[in-house]
């Protein structure tokens, strides 16, 4: 087998607990050293990451404010690889992950992106094994054993191998505009778009120290970043026949969790709730001037963009936020 070279992206923000774990992973894979290189994209951390990240042979790249999981744009112009490999700070790599993500990306042309699989660091019980997104832009994980084992075509994931070609047609990976959540699911939506796949691969698989977000240590400004992402999204990934056809349940969806905030006494969550609601509204012609960005990219018609789309949680609680 032929090892095309990939570059190993990791974005940093104040990890010193955590990023030398995570590098020593990453310098122990299985995978050509000639092969591959690591870069660091750190996000100006205030902490001791800069002396533990020099520590390691990496590329480091500092910007000069936290910028978020887009920071890793800073990355674009200056990897190598024919693949990057984008990763968070909290994580470890199996040996054998890379690896895998390369071999089904060389051999599936219509695979834009490669997805690992999920376990908890500590109690190493599955986290992820896919994904969900409903019609209503909400999104989730699958934990679920009997899935773990498939190759099959996901609607994103948080830790992506993508096409370095593919990525550079948009002059960004993640889009600047989202700081952090949903930037995962804006980037598979584009790349199917183009008419190409996210695939998620059982063999690769991640170790994750920090379990994944929920709602019950979610603050005001995670709910305004994660609603307000997803609803640009909408806006910017589908037509608008489908647009005018999903619309009134995506705002029905809102309100109704608009109004559970309301009966539970969540203030902060409405408020944030609403606020995205409200910056989506005053800014609506700089979504719609990213959305034509979008889709002059647009191979294929919404009824195979909707396709990895899920219609079992339309109306189930776990729907909501």
């Amino acid at each position: 087998m032929a090892f095309p070279y990939v570059s190993l992206v990791v974005v940093n923000y104040n990890g010193q607990d955590i990023i030398g774990k995570c590098l020593q992973s990453l310098s122990e894979i299985s995978y050509p050293k000639k092969s591959y290189e690591t870069i660091v994209v750190d996000n100006a951390s205030s902490d001791r990451s800069i002396s533990i990240i020099k520590k390691f042979k990496v590329k480091l790249i500092t910007n000069r404010e936290n910028m978020g999981y887009v920071g890793v744009n800073a990355c674009l112009g200056k990897a190598r690889g024919k693949y990057l490999f984008i990763l968070n700070n909290d994580l470890e790599l199996d040996n054998n992950c890379v690896r895998a993500l390369v071999d089904v990306l060389e051999k599936d042309k219509s695979a834009a992106i490669g997805a690992p699989k999920f376990i908890n660091y500590f109690d190493r019980k599955i986290e992820s094994s896919g994904t969900w997104v409903s019609r209503a832009f909400y999104t989730g994980h699958y934990a679920d054993a009997g899935e773990e084992q498939k190759l099959k075509e996901i609607p994103y994931l948080g830790i992506e191998m993508v096409r370095t070609e593919l990525a550079k047609k948009f002059g960004y990976i993640y889009d600047p505009d989202y700081f952090i959540y949903a930037e995962d699911l804006d980037l598979s939506l584009r790349m199917k778009l183009m008419g190409y796949r996210t695939m998620y691969v059982p063999e690769a698989v991640v170790y994750h120290m920090h379990a994944i977000t929920t709602k019950k240590n979610r603050s005001g400004r995670m709910t305004f970043l994660l609603e307000r992402n997803l609803l640009m999204t909408f806006f910017k990934a589908l037509s608008w026949k489908s647009i005018m056809l999903y619309l009134p349940y995506v705002l029905l969806m809102r309100a109704i969790a608009l109004s559970k905030d309301l009966i539970t006494l969540n203030f902060r969550q409405f408020y944030s709730r609403a606020k995205a609601l409200s910056w989506i509204a005053f800014n609506f012609g700089k979504v719609m001037k990213r959305r034509k960005q979008v889709q002059k990219f647009r191979k294929v018609q919404d009824k195979e963009v909707l396709s990895v789309f899920s219609e079992k949680h339309m109306f189930r609680k776990k729907a909501f936020l």
